[in-house]
């Protein structure tokens, strides 16, 4: 494999490096990695349009050693496609698949195991149907009246438009408004990524997030025109408009020379 790489013309191999980011540009697509070489700490921009993970050849099985029967390099030893060496224990996917190492195998495999594991519980009776209540169970969003009843200002992050007008007029620190929408893909990328940042900056920054579909009208008045979109305020002036996910770097950035 090393000679393959080496003598391949298309393949460029980045020694002591790590990717630290992806970077997307003004339509949320991927458009490049930030790359930092761990000897000299530089950082650079490595323009591509794809990425790919190697999860690498050594399995993650160290939990079961002494468990359930391994091979000589880790991979769990199973018979009859899932069973392993104890009663009752299934294993599947690539922490018993030596050879291929695949997706699309690996998941055929995870329906081989669970198709063993309901055949065991049958035949063990074993096998017990549990059915949810939904209704009674399922989870309410806050209404704006609990929202108001528990707004507490020197908290760091809040919701919907009740607590965006009291940090509008209130807050001294610098606000961070979230614009997100339930089937927004990029919103679910965002979120956490903005979230450890605002941690950072705890006490020095108030942080909303606004759904737009649940507050049109805020959306509407902020001339939101799509999600994600993040928009910073502070003493009642708005200072920009960041659209599309970025690199974490950015709003760190922002927020440092602006609290």
């Amino acid at each position: 494999m090393f000679h393959r790489v080496f003598n391949n013309p298309n393949l460029t191999v980045h020694f002591n490096t790590e990717a630290v980011d992806v970077i997307s540009n003004s339509k949320n697509q991927m458009s490049g990695i930030l790359l930092k070489r761990l000897d000299t700490g530089e950082e650079s921009v490595l323009e591509v349009r794809g990425l790919f993970y190697g999860i690498g050849h050594t399995p993650n099985s160290q939990l079961l050693e002494g468990q359930v029967e391994l091979d000589n390099s880790g991979y769990i030893i199973v018979e009859e496609g899932a069973r392993t060496s104890v009663k009752g224990v299934f294993a599947a996917g690539d922490v018993q698949d030596h050879e291929w190492r695949q997706a699309v195998t690996a998941a055929g495999s995870g329906c081989v195991a669970a198709l063993s594991v309901e055949r065991y519980l049958v035949t063990n009776d074993l096998l017990v149907e549990f059915h949810q209540r939904v209704a009674e169970d399922a989870k309410k969003e806050p209404s704006d009246k609990d929202v108001q009843m528990s707004f507490d200002i020197t908290l760091t992050k809040h919701r919907g438009q009740y607590a965006l007008r009291k940090l509008y007029h209130e807050s001294p620190r610098l606000i961070c408004v979230l614009y997100t929408s339930p089937t927004c893909g990029p919103c679910r990328t965002l979120k956490p990524i903005l979230s450890k940042v605002i941690d950072e900056f705890d006490q020095n920054v108030h942080f909303v997030e606004i759904d737009i579909e649940e507050d049109p009208e805020v959306a509407e008045a902020a001339g939101i025109m799509g999600t994600p979109c993040v928009q910073f305020f502070k003493n009642k002036e708005m200072l920009r408009t960041i659209s599309g996910v970025k690199m974490k770097k950015e709003y760190r950035e922002f927020i440092e020379s602006n609290k």
